[in-house]
């Protein structure tokens, strides 16, 4: 049996996904080949593969055993394609040409649900269906891409951000190798607390090398029709790259949101609420400057990505903007709390020297 097999199946994992060339979702394949170039770009000592595995759930892994695994479910790809073709059809981005004109025609009872269940998470995307109202239009065709891109990127980091950290390593003969697994549980307050530090870790590691390696493909790419079109319409500096990905990924947890810690003690949590982990990224956006943008272009990007996060879901969804999102773990609490996850940090933070 193959050693990637082998450690999904130790570690109760669904096996590896079926990437065809005819698959249905028509990105499956050329994702699954930039997934296994980022795993290889990690430059680390150990193996680190990328590969899909079956099941619906929107949910990515990372493991750290006999080699270094990067684990995302169809699901999870198929939702994120479902996010990105939704954007390229309600027009948002109007600087692309095409599509729908952007209209808000928001729902009540759309307003009330999960937007993962609004996206129908689980069900498999198909291309041809699900794009007919904007695949005839080149510029949408880039922006789906564009978005689908940043998206799978961030996830696919984020994973990496624990391999890179060695926070499986680190957890050995405590609490498993598994990070990010599904149903793990209720901690007590230290491993919850532990638990959330690794996780804004690895977000922050994810949105840095999305960001990095946005800017360093429209460079490397700078030639092409779509790169061109990119940089005339939505990503003409750095600035714009930080702020696109920022708002991507702030979209991204309103998308993830299950909603499911707002009575909760925030310490029996295994990852900060969504919201949290938005308000970490900003903050990190602020301390190191990506791209080496300005303090200012920080604070401008922050604030757009906020608003610019809200609008989307909303527009693309057809529901009532929450505008206390972000003001939902703003009290001296919370405050209290990032306090305690920030204080933890530094024992997760970094690579092991005998990795």
């Amino acid at each position: 049996m193959d050693v990637l097999a082998k450690i999904l199946a130790k570690n109760g994992l669904p096996p590896s996904f079926e990437v065809r060339p005819d698959d249905p979702t028509g990105f499956i394949l050329p994702f699954a080949v930039d997934g296994i170039a980022m795993c290889e770009g990690i430059k680390r000592s150990r193996e680190c593969r990328f590969t899909f595995v079956e099941g619906a759930e929107m949910q990515a892994i990372a493991l750290q055993d006999e080699i270094d695994i990067v684990a995302m479910y169809a699901g999870m790809f198929w939702l994120l394609c479902r996010l990105a073709s939704s954007a390229a059809a309600s027009g948002v981005f109007p600087a692309m040409d095409g599509g729908n004109v952007p209209e808000w025609r928001p729902d009540i009872s759309r307003s009330l649900r999960l937007p993962r269940d609004l996206l129908e998470e689980g069900k498999p995307f198909d291309w041809q269906a699900e794009s007919l109202t904007w695949q005839i239009h080149p510029e949408r065709q880039m922006l789906f891409v564009a978005i689908l891109s940043v998206l799978f990127r961030f996830v696919t980091y984020h994973e990496l951000g624990h391999i890179w950290n060695d926070h499986g390593l680190r957890r050995k003969g405590r609490a498993g190798v598994c990070v990010d697994a599904v149903g793990s549980g209720r901690p007590d307050a230290e491993r919850s607390i532990a638990s959330q530090a690794r996780e804004i870790i690895a977000d922050s590691f994810a949105l840095n090398r999305t960001i990095q390696v946005l800017d360093r493909e429209l460079q490397l790419k700078a030639d092409l029709e779509m790169t061109k079109i990119l940089r005339q319409k939505l990503l003409p500096t750095r600035e714009a790259v930080a702020e696109f990905v920022l708002t991507l990924v702030f979209l991204y947890f309103r998308v993830s949101d299950l909603w499911n810690w707002v009575q909760e003690a925030r310490d029996t949590l295994t990852h900060p609420p969504s919201p949290f982990r938005a308000k970490a990224l900003a903050a990190a956006l602020h301390e190191h400057r990506h791209l080496d943008i300005s303090q200012a272009s920080a604070d401008l990007a922050v604030r757009k990505a906020v608003v610019g996060g809200e609008a989307l879901v909303s527009v693309i969804l057809s529901i009532y903007p929450n505008p206390n999102w972000m003001s939902s773990i703003s009290g001296p609490g919370d405050d209290a709390h990032f306090r305690r996850i920030y204080d933890e940090i530094p024992r997760w933070h970094g690579p092991l020297s005998n990795a």
